[in-house]
């Protein structure tokens, strides 16, 4: 078992290990007792048992403990679902007492931590995600949101859980796509920032999977790299925008697909864009490129190229978070393992866009 602590106003612990689900109470038990919980989670978690074992593992130990299993997919990620939510939570008299707990992937988890952020101004929730993605990513750091029509992820706050437990024994239940997603973000994080990592998964005998070995070391080391991140920006301001590498352009390819294309193939169609972009531009040499291609390939994440034109993917990331009012902030690959912030006018970034679409091709690995 690993604990990494993140030490923002209200500090909290990542605990990282196996059957934590089991013995949740273990290391939840001092924000449940004598509360009123409400666990929110899916329909696909739910079947596997996992609401069931953290329900057994904490029902004697809190003033009642209710739950929520909504249907799969980011199109549950809606006012209207945080709507239900916070009906549900007067309905039956919740207080600031009271705990959510976030049981399931990155859309729950965002769901459950806006909500918490702006049920009564604020009420405490844990996180326990049971996707790999979200146990490297969405679930730390305190970045909640909900997606609307005009773009994904524009309605939200920062609001940190309590307690993040990560069973890493529930990644067994993934579909293989979906643990490839998780990939796409970890991949993500080595490009940035950790030229180490980045080495290391290019030179596996064997790609990562739900059944490796070093799994939790890679979950720690990653959620290491975020906590650091986010104790220097937590508010998004600079140099927490690195870890939206490939984001830009991933976002607007699941908006425009409506869901269809996933967080994991769409952020890794955006990291390749955009490193080829740095080729381009003479910051980098190709051969990072084609690394970084080799290594998203191994994890069939650039398996399509999706039929929309640069026009109407550049009119979505125009909504993006990181434009300001006549530029737009990107992240470019500067070295191997190292990314930068780049600010540039929106028509470079419209010209500098369109080019790389029109030329980027499938890579497929079989």
């Amino acid at each position: 078992m690993e604990r990494i602590t993140v030490q923002v106003n209200k500090p909290y612990d990542i605990v990282i290990g196996k059957n934590l689900i089991d013995n949740a109470v273990k290391y939840l038990s001092q924000f449940i007792q004598k509360r009123k919980v409400l666990i929110i989670t899916e329909d696909n978690v739910n079947k596997h048992g996992y609401l069931d074992k953290l329900k057994y593992s904490l029902e004697n130990h809190c003033e009642n403990i209710e739950f929520l299993s909504l249907p799969p997919g980011e199109a549950q990620k809606n006012l209207k679902n945080v709507e239900l939510i916070i009906r549900y939570l007067a309905d039956a008299h919740f207080t600031r007492d009271d705990v959510l707990i976030a049981l399931g992937g990155g859309v729950i988890g965002d769901l459950v931590g806006f909500t918490a952020s702006i049920y009564l101004r604020g009420i405490a929730y844990i996180q326990v995600p049971t996707t790999f993605l979200a146990a490297i990513d969405s679930s730390v750091g305190g970045k909640t949101a909900v997606d609307i029509t005009q773009g994904k992820n524009l309605v939200g706050a920062f609001h940190h859980p309590v307690c993040v437990l990560c069973d890493t024994s529930t990644f067994q239940s993934l579909p293989t796509d979906i643990f490839e997603d998780g990939c796409s973000e970890l991949i993500k994080y080595a490009m940035i920032m950790n030229p180490k990592l980045l080495k290391e998964l290019i030179e596996r005998e064997q790609p990562l999977n739900k059944e490796s070995s070093d799994l939790p070391e890679i979950i720690y080391e990653c959620v290491k790299m975020k906590r650091d991140i986010v104790l220097k920006d937590e508010f998004d301001q600079g140099l927490r925008q690195l870890l939206n590498f490939g984001h830009t352009l991933g976002h607007a390819l699941e908006q425009r697909s409506q869901y269809r294309i996933s967080h994991g193939r769409g952020v890794a169609m955006g990291m390749a864009v955009f490193t080829k972009m740095a080729v381009t531009q003479q910051l980098i040499h190709k051969d990072i490129y084609t690394s970084l291609i080799q290594l998203l390939s191994e994890y069939h994440l650039l398996s399509e190229k999706p039929s929309y034109t640069s026009d109407q993917l550049i009119n979505i990331m125009l909504n993006d978070k990181k434009r300001r009012t006549h530029q737009m902030t990107t992240v470019l690959p500067n070295e191997f393992g190292q990314c930068r912030l780049h600010v540039i006018d929106l028509n470079t970034f419209q010209q500098n866009f369109e080019k790389e679409w029109e030329q980027y091709e499938v890579h497929q690995r079989y």
